[in-house]
């Protein structure tokens, strides 16, 4: 265990980025920027990838060693997001989202256009009140629970339902997959351009 504390320690791991949350009056100013950022930028249907401040994304996150640990579908008509947490599909408020945030990245899926994104949006819609699906995060999905990823591919008519670790898709996959419209890079208190 003390090696393996020592690895990490010394290799940096990427995932203990945004363990340590960053709030306070310091922190306000950029929080509002990002807020602005995704609102002005985002349309019906986007990609928000995220790492949160949350005991899960901390899981997701340092486990999987990565900058991201969660994405979600935006409405940004009705500026929420349709996301999958521990107790299922539900709609969030974005300022909430982004306020339980270190990084936050809005990403425009290929094809989209506001007919499409119209129609994404609709389709993770329809899977508010669905379970977690703890087993897709081991590879081992099931077709009428969904994991955040698996929200976000859903609603883009993209496959979640392949058997096997290789095929569980991370919240990093979709800031390769599409065109990023804003990253906000790790809260630091400075607020963005």
């Amino acid at each position: 265990m003390l090696t393996l504390g020592l690895t990490i320690l010394g290799t940096g791991c990427v995932g203990l980025q945004g363990v340590v949350p960053k709030r306070g009056p310091a922190f306000e100013a950029e929080v509002r920027a990002w807020k602005k950022a995704v609102k002005d930028r985002g349309g019906n249907g986007m990609w928000i990838v995220i790492r949160s401040y949350t005991n899960a994304g901390d899981l997701f996150a340092i486990t999987t060693n990565s900058r991201f640990s969660h994405a979600c579908v935006l409405d940004a008509n009705g500026s929420t997001v349709i996301e999958s947490v521990f107790k299922g599909v539900v709609e969030s408020p974005l300022d909430q989202l982004i306020d339980h945030a270190h990084r936050v990245v809005l990403v425009e899926p290929p094809g989209w256009t506001p007919e499409t994104g119209n129609a994404a949006l609709a389709r993770a819609k329809l899977l508010a009140g669905k379970k977690f699906d703890f087993g897709g995060l081991i590879g081992l999905p099931h077709t009428q629970r969904w994991y955040c990823s698996e929200v976000a591919l859903h609603a883009w008519e993209l496959r979640t339902d392949r058997i096997g670790l290789w095929n569980v898709t991370h919240p990093a996959w979709f800031t390769r997959r599409g065109r990023i419209l804003f990253d906000s890079g790790p809260r630091d208190g400075v607020p963005n351009p």
